[in-house]
């Protein structure tokens, strides 16, 4: 019997919540999954930084959603004194998560990309790395697509960064309680302020990636593209899909992280 999850239907309840509770708080669609599922951005705040969090590129981490939402329902009460304009896109992959319900260690989008391979970051190298791990075609993981941002959510995600303009962007996914923050060499400048505060506040350490995580990603092509913080942020600690009786937590160890994150 398959374990409960954090499924879409699940966000567009607490999406409903927060707009009742805040009405001033913005939410909107950003684009399209593939199978048509709504991409959903919050706005929280008025501040002149622009701060980027995004979550569940992947569909079995999709606890990362729940973190998310929930963390946008805290800082909602408070966006009257709140310096930076935070947004945020817990689900970007809901086709994925509704899949990794009854496909174990299913990763990608529904026609099989992984969207964190998908990003133009050094993506035709990320492609030769696929093939050595014996990858060469669509499947749960890892294979990057056709071209850079073939997907529609990852078209979304990037055409709303290069829109906004953000001064730092946070991608969450699971599992390790690590925070990756460079691209091939390239750490922008305010990265090491934002690390410190993190080791400040938390057990969560730095590290960098290897082998064919190194390309392709989020934060690997926000990096690339703007030359700013971007960090990939492994919450929690165990075998993916983390259980959602893990969230707790998960939830109180990665707080104070999203704290400095938004500051």
């Amino acid at each position: 019997m398959k374990k409960p999850i954090y499924k879409y239907e699940n966000l567009l309840r607490d999406i409903n919540e927060l707009k009742k509770t805040y009405p001033q708080t913005p939410v909107y669609s950003i684009g399209k999954s593939v199978d048509g599922k709504e991409l959903y951005a919050i706005k929280i705040g008025n501040g002149s930084r622009k701060v980027f969090l995004n979550g569940c590129h992947h569909g079995m981490e999709w606890l990362t959603a729940k973190i998310l939402i929930e963390f946008a329902k805290d800082i909602s009460c408070e966006q009257s004194t709140m310096s930076t304009t935070v947004y945020i896109v817990p689900m970007v992959n809901p086709d994925g998560v509704e899949i990794s319900a009854s496909v174990d260690g299913w990763q990608a989008n529904a026609n099989g990309v992984d969207l964190n391979h998908n990003y133009d970051a050094l993506w035709e190298l990320s492609k030769q790395t696929e093939l050595s791990y014996g990858i060469a075609e669509p499947g749960a993981t890892r294979f990057g697509g056709e071209f850079p941002e073939s997907e529609p959510e990852t078209r979304a995600v990037a055409n709303f960064t290069r829109q906004n303009k953000f001064d730092a962007a946070f991608a969450l996914h699971s599992q390790g309680r690590v925070i990756y923050y460079d691209f091939c060499g390239i750490v922008p400048s305010g990265t090491e302020d934002y690390l410190k505060r993190f080791e400040q506040v938390s057990s969560y350490v730095r590290d960098v990636p290897d082998g064919i995580a190194s390309y392709g990603g989020f934060k690997d092509w926000f990096i690339k593209k703007f030359r700013k913080p971007a960090f990939t942020i492994e919450v929690g600690k165990g075998k993916n899909p983390l259980p959602l009786s893990d969230f707790d937590k998960v939830y109180s160890e990665i707080l104070p992280i999203l704290y400095e994150a938004i500051k």
